[in-house]
């Protein structure tokens, strides 16, 4: 079995760089060799290899779902797309194409799970809001529940 955690966004654009600086935070943690760490950037569709190998994905990006900034939520990929077919993330369309060409091989994931971030800005700048940085601990904690549900 193996198991991805994906950050994704962009670390160019502060709050959209989320996905990315999850996964230098949970380098701080130990996994098992069938759980792989992988900063995705932004390109996600360049990530279609990776998704045919893989058992359980959990993607981490910047969602703008309408809530306050640092709202966490947990969607699966038919949540991505509203009824409008308005990506709500910048990356879901590239995210959505790879899971669906995967799918159209047989080689979806079994599960896939997007932990999305509301942010509060996006604009030029490395560094994160003070709301976003402070909930990526929450955000990893929830990270690592699903993957222990996955490795049990």
């Amino acid at each position: 079995m193996k198991v991805v955690i994906l950050g994704i966004g962009n670390i160019l654009l502060k709050d959209e760089g989320v996905g990315v600086r999850t996964i230098e935070y949970l380098h701080r943690f130990s996994f098992p060799p069938q759980v792989e760490l992988v900063d995705g950037g932004t390109a996600t569709f360049d990530l279609f290899g990776l998704f045919t190998e893989t058992d359980h994905l959990v993607v981490i990006d910047a969602v703008k779902g309408g809530m306050s900034p640092g709202t966490i939520y947990r969607l699966e990929p038919k949540d991505l797309l509203p009824r409008q077919h308005t990506p709500i993330s910048p990356h879901d369309l590239g995210l959505l194409d790879a899971l669906d060409m995967a799918a159209k091989i047989g080689r979806l994931p079994h599960s896939v799970v997007i932990f999305g971030i509301e942010p509060k800005e996006i604009d030029w700048g490395m560094e994160l809001s003070p709301e976003i940085e402070g909930i990526i601990p929450k955000v990893a904690d929830l990270v690592l529940a699903e993957v222990e549900g996955y490795l049990k």
